[in-house]
């Protein structure tokens, strides 16, 4: 048995077998390190321990006793099992061994500013995140499983895994493809699978969400713009946090990047996917990035690689998604919320720049700041308005 101690934190890596051959043995070993250390947190590293047995289970008892942040790390399937059978998963945190997957040869299915969706096999996709650590993944994952139960149907996640350097998380999604896809192989049905969409984001944002959750959209807005604060002026800073101050708050879910490559379907079911993005908020900024998507990657001709579709077919989809999601809305109504939306969309595209530069696309936010969102801050507050006035376009 090995260890290592640093910054108050005690891994034990143990070996081969605990049984009650040597459960005391192994017992001393680990109070007596723990003697030496003084550790505030205790890891046991599982990574080489074939079995364990109720002798070691009550080391493991003792020691989470003694060092109340204790878990278990790297159990293998067989370890594990002995954990969650007695119950013991509910005394101590224990995390599974990763299993190693590669995705070469995969298809790719999906890509997002966070991460990247291929499919393993008939059965299963997995999505592979550019730099996420575990703990993210892991909350991402919570969120999901919380979205799953209040009814929003949700893809969820049964093994997290290591890609090389990177980690990923799997979904058994047995002969789906994303709409995306469907779309283009059945372009005849566009109309039948955009209402589905229009139905689907209404759910979500019908969805109340704010005992799982307290971020708020515009609360993640106003820090992630920070970063900009010193490349604009005084008075600009102002109006930005005006007119996200402006956005109601709402308690409902927001998805963050509802596109229609984040959807799998399953026979006629859609499913979302990619949930690490998820908050409260107002649906308008769901809005604005289904028309960031289609409208201002079209005109620069990114949306194959993003969307998984060519620029006509994106004209096609906005263009009836428009028509149904605001057909309560008179025509005057509908242009106005439309051009407020399309000035939403380029804040988000500032947004986004920011969340992909790490802070070294300051020039370029704020050009797109003072061309494209500041000189239309009507249009913005009158969707707003409008919106508010027919909150039932945007609910179930």
């Amino acid at each position: 048995m090995h260890s290592n101690f640093e910054n108050g934190s005690l891994t034990i890596h143990l070996i081969d077998r605990i049984d009650s051959a040597n459960a005391s043995e192994v017992e001393k070993e680990i109070f007596d390190l723990i003697d030496k250390n003084t550790p505030s947190k205790v890891i046991l590293d599982a990574a080489d321990c074939e079995y364990i047995s109720s002798a070691g289970l009550r080391v493991v008892l003792k020691l989470k006793k003694t060092v109340a942040d204790s878990k278990v790390i790297n159990a293998s399937s067989a370890v594990y099992e002995v954990f969650d059978m007695t119950g013991f998963s509910d005394i101590i945190d224990v995390e599974k061994a990763m299993r190693e997957i590669s995705v070469e040869g995969c298809e790719k299915i999906g890509e997002g500013g966070f991460g990247i969706v291929y499919r393993i096999n008939s059965d299963t996709i997995v999505k592979i995140y550019k730099s996420a650590g575990i703990e993210d993944i892991k909350k991402e994952i919570n969120l999901a499983k919380q979205a799953f139960i209040k009814s929003v149907p949700t893809a969820i996640s049964y093994d997290i895994v290591k890609c090389g350097d990177k980690y990923g998380v799997v979904f058994e999604l047995i002969k789906s493809n994303t709409l995306s896809s469907r779309i283009v192989s059945a372009p005849d049905r566009l109309d039948e699978y955009v209402e589905k969409y229009v139905k689907l984001m209404r759910c979500v944002h019908s969805t109340k969400f704010s005992d799982v959750t307290s971020a708020q959209v515009n609360d993640v807005y106003k820090l992630c713009f920070e970063a900009e604060k010193d490349f604009i002026t005084e008075n600009e800073w102002d109006t930005l946090m005006e007119i996200i101050d402006l956005i109601p708050k709402k308690d409902t879910i927001v998805h963050g990047d509802m596109h229609a490559r984040n959807i799998m379907m399953q026979g006629d079911e859609m499913l979302l996917i990619d949930m690490d993005e998820i908050k409260c908020g107002h649906p308008v900024y769901d809005l604005a990035n289904i028309f960031f998507g289609y409208k201002f990657l079209k005109g620069i001709g990114k949306t194959e690689k993003y969307l998984g579709m060519n620029n006509e077919m994106c004209e096609k989809f906005i263009e009836k998604f428009t028509d149904l999601y605001f057909a309560d809305l008179s025509p005057a109504d509908t242009e106005t919320v439309v051009k407020g939306i399309d000035t939403f969309a380029m804040l988000r595209y500032a947004y986004t720049i920011i969340l992909a530069s790490m802070g070294a696309g300051s020039e370029r936010v704020a050009e797109v700041l003072r061309d494209s969102v500041f000189p239309n801050v009507d249009a913005m507050l009158s969707a707003i308005r409008i919106l508010e006035e027919n909150q039932k376009i945007m609910i179930t």
